[in-house]
């Protein structure tokens, strides 16, 4: 049974890739639900996550961005997964979490 995280993580990274590889004019056609692999495993981030895209490094390929939080930390970071794969097969390897002044990001968790 997959968790909701990985569920939209899946649904958002196969949609994101679509909409990116296509001229904004040109209908979306979606294929069959895919899971994000890192490593070779399926991404699984604890609590509720949030995906996007944006081109964080320079290198014109989009990267994958996950907000993390609600788990078991009641606050949140945001992890930086970057596409080392292609703009039409991209791929991840690993990630970070997104610094402030030498520290991991935080955003506190509210209610």
């Amino acid at each position: 049974m997959w968790s909701n995280g990985k569920r939209a993580v899946s649904a958002l990274t196969v949609l994101a890739f679509a909409l990116l590889s296509r001229p904004s004019s040109a209908h979306v056609i979606l294929g069959p639900e895919e899971l994000v692999q890192v490593d070779g495993v399926e991404l699984s981030v604890p609590g509720y996550s949030v995906p996007s895209f944006v081109l964080w490094d320079g290198d014109a390929l989009p990267d994958l961005v996950v907000g993390e939080g609600g788990g078991t930390s009641p606050d949140g970071k945001v992890r930086i997964y970057p596409n080392v794969g292609g703009s039409t097969k991209p791929a991840f390897e690993s990630y970070f979490y997104v610094q402030s002044a030498g520290s991991d990001l935080i955003v506190p968790g509210g209610g």
